[in-house]
């Protein structure tokens, strides 16, 4: 179903893109990073500091930083698109979604958070369901190895299940603040692309997080490169699907 060309009625149609592509989104971000590292060094320090700053709130930092997450997210895609205009971003660029697309950005993080709730709910309600019949034991003397090996399905609903709550919403907050969509037909949208180029979505990702890793290495000094080169490659995948 997702390979017909018109799956669903939206002015953008989402291209689908070879497998290989998912590395040379990273070479262009990297490219992209390296034309003004500095402002982007600042604008993801700002970025990381706020999100996770609000995150570690009490009882309510959690909920708050997801659904301000797609805001700051959209004006960090508006600096790259900025960028990849020929201007210079600025650091109060990043605050861009708070003016320009603030409610349709809140509706797309209210939307993720209740999808996420959903998943665990999911996962609390089958884990119950397993020790209930016996397939979990609550027994400290078996290995969580041992537990593991027998829900091993459960986890892949769980993971499927989180996967479809996380593809809609992979491109909305860029939907929303670069086309001007509303929240709930970007998270369709971003659906619909994802699964349809979920294989270089995969080699991204694979990519993405070994570099990840190995930027954590020294210190951690590396992801003061990795982490903006991750949130421009976000961007670079979203012009490749919807606009080149």
């Amino acid at each position: 179903m997702l390979e017909q060309d018109n799956v669903i009625d939206v002015s953008i149609e989402p291209k689908k893109i070879p497998a290989i592509q998912g590395w040379y989104w990273i070479v262009s971000a990297f490219k992209l990073f390296k034309q003004a590292p500095t402002i982007w060094i600042s604008i993801c320090g700002v970025f990381v500091v706020l999100f996770f700053g609000i995150a570690f709130l009490p009882i309510i930092g959690g909920f708050i930083s997801t659904l301000l997450g797609p805001v700051f997210l959209g004006g960090i895609m508006w600096s790259a698109k900025k960028q990849a205009a020929g201007d210079i971003p600025q650091l109060i660029d990043l605050f861009s979604g708070f003016k320009l697309r603030f409610v349709e950005l809140l509706k797309v993080g209210v939307l993720y958070m209740f999808g996420t709730i959903f998943v665990m709910v999911l996962m609390t309600m089958l884990l119950a369901i397993s020790s209930f019949f016996g397939f979990l034991s609550v027994d400290k003397n078996i290995q969580v190895i041992e537990q593991i090996g027998v829900i091993w399905p459960l986890l892949i609903v769980v993971l499927f299940a989180f996967l479809i709550v996380y593809s809609a919403y992979f491109y909305a907050p860029t939907l929303v603040m670069l086309q001007g969509m509303k929240a709930n037909e970007a998270m369709k949208l971003s659906f619909l692309a994802f699964w349809r180029n979920w294989q270089p979505i995969l080699i991204m990702s694979i990519f993405g997080g070994v570099f990840l890793f190995l930027a954590m290495l020294p210190m951690f000094l590396g992801l003061i490169i990795a982490l903006p080169v991750a949130l421009l490659t976000s961007y670079i995948c979203y012009v490749d699907v919807f606009e080149s």
